[in-house]
Order: structure tokens, then C-alpha cells, then sequence
């Protein structure tokens, strides 16, 4: 509550000796311990008739449930929720696998692996880059030239 440093208490205990005197001062701290130990008695009753009072009135059932209420996971439920659905689905999942051989019935049914169409594209660029006679340069010094002429 109050923020005393070893200065300010050597302060005041200079200026309570100079006030009251040497010879009832420890008649004074003597007095002024038991009105501290008296405050804190008080204190501490007026607290625990709050905390009973709130016994009473059923504000531990309240923060309880307010408690509850942080602690609820949509998640949690949801997936609790859902375990059995999910059991089965893996259940059905696992059955159907074992229903397909792993090999196939013979060779003509059995398609060759698809060209990747990225490798596809890659090379129609490079044919298409291939195919342009007139590198870019000669390209634009051509434009420059015509533009002159046309200029």
C-alpha cells in the first residue's frame, strides 16, 4: 500500500525521536503494533464474512459455471461426437480395400502411366522458343529501323 524505502523510514524514526522522546518511544511502537495487529484482525474477519456471504448466496456454483463456460471446446465435442462415425468409416474403408485384388486381372486392362502434363508443357515451350528464327535483338533493331524509315 505505502511504498517506503530504508530512507524514509530512517527519516521517520528520526523525527519520532525527536517529537515523542527516547523515553516513550517504545511505549508508542508498542501501541502502534497493537493497532496494527487489530486493523489486520478486522481486515481479516471482513473477509471471510465477503467469502462466506458468497458461500451463501451461491457465487461458487456461479464461478463454477463460468469456469465451465472457458473451458468448453467445440472441438473436443464435435470430435466425440463423430468417433463413432468415423470407426466405421475406416472399418468400411479397410473392407473395401480387402475386396480389391492388388494386382490386375491381366495386362491389357492395365493403363500406361499418363505423361505428366507439366513435363507436357515444358517441352512445347522449349519447341515453340526453338521455332522463332529471329532472336529478340534482331527482333527489336528490326522495329527500330522500320520505325525510322516510317518516322
Amino acid at each position: 500500500m505505502f511504498d517506503l524505502g530504508a530512507t524514509e523510514l530512517l527519516v521517520i524514526g528520526i523525527v519520532a525521536i525527536i517529537v515523542v522522546g527516547p523515553k516513550e518511544l517504545p511505549k508508542m511502537l508498542r501501541a502502534f503494533g497493537q493497532f496494527v495487529s487489530k486493523m489486520r484482525g478486522m481486515a481479516r474477519e471482513f473477509q471471510s464474512m465477503f467469502e462466506e456471504a458468497a458461500r451463501d448466496t451461491g457465487m461458487d456454483d456461479m464461478a463454477k459455471s463460468v469456469s465451465d463456460v472457458k473451458n468448453f471446446s467445440v472441438t473436443d465435442n464435435l470430435n466425440e461426437a463423430l468417433a463413432p462415425i468415423s470407426k466405421e468409416a475406416e472399418d468400411l474403408k479397410s473392407e473395401l480395400r480387402a475386396d480389391i485384388p492388388d494386382e490386375p486381372a491381366s495386362v491389357e486392362t492395365a493403363k500406361a502411366p499418363e505423361e505428366d502434363p507439366v513435363e507436357a508443357g515444358n517441352r512445347a515451350a522449349a519447341k515453340a522458343a526453338k521455332k522463332s528464327s529471329v532472336p529478340a535483338k534482331k527482333k527489336s533493331a528490326a522495329r527500330r529501323k522500320k520505325a525510322k524509315a516510317a518516322g
